[in-house]
């Protein structure tokens, strides 16, 4: 048989063995894909309930106020504890021509979620307002929304996973405004 005898051969088989592929193999694929979708919306729903629980809870708050720091003109982050259990962060601090504020949320000593809130702009110009949502499971990113539209998870979404857990440290280190700057 010459080279092309045995592609033609090869393409025939190949032809034929894509036909046996059952039609429920794409069913599957489908299934699976508006399942992990699913979960992924029972995931958020989950966050969204605990959400409006910690809001509606009595929780105890310790705030820390700071000013003319290396990273940070002047800001507060104040934390809201059930117990020994931090729920709830609240960071909000000036810096240059703008200010940033940021919840967030705990669930079990975890991260779970956060709101960040960015306002700036020049002195003379027109102020921009980002809004970003930070929704994670088991430290994994499963859902970041960019003001109202969803996006792909990206470096901002790690950086709040991080800030979360620096902030969670903080609260308890023997200097709060050395650890404050650490981002």
């Amino acid at each position: 048989m010459n080279k092309i005898q045995t592609l033609a051969v090869l393409f025939f088989f190949f032809c034929m063995s894509s036909a046996s592929i059952p039609n429920n193999h794409f069913n599957y694929s489908e299934r699976y894909l508006k399942r992990s979708v699913q979960q992924g919306n029972k995931d958020i729903d989950d966050i969204k309930a605990e959400y409006k629980k910690i809001n509606g809870m009595n929780l105890k708050t310790k705030s820390f106020k700071y000013e003319d720091l290396e990273c940070v003109d002047e800001g507060e982050t104040a934390y809201f504890m059930k117990g020994n259990d931090v729920r709830k962060i609240v960071e909000k601090y000036i810096k240059g021509d703008g200010y940033t504020l940021t919840e967030y949320y705990f669930k079990e000593g975890k991260f779970i979620f956060a709101v960040e809130a960015i306002v700036g702009g020049p002195a003379m110009g027109p102020e921009t307002k980002s809004v970003y949502r930070y929704y994670a499971k088991d430290d994994k990113a499963i859902r970041q929304i960019d003001g109202k539209q969803i996006v792909t998870p990206d470096s901002k979404f790690e950086d709040a996973l991080k800030r979360a857990y620096q902030l969670t440290k903080a609260r308890t280190a023997p200097n709060f405004n050395e650890a404050i700057c650490t981002f």
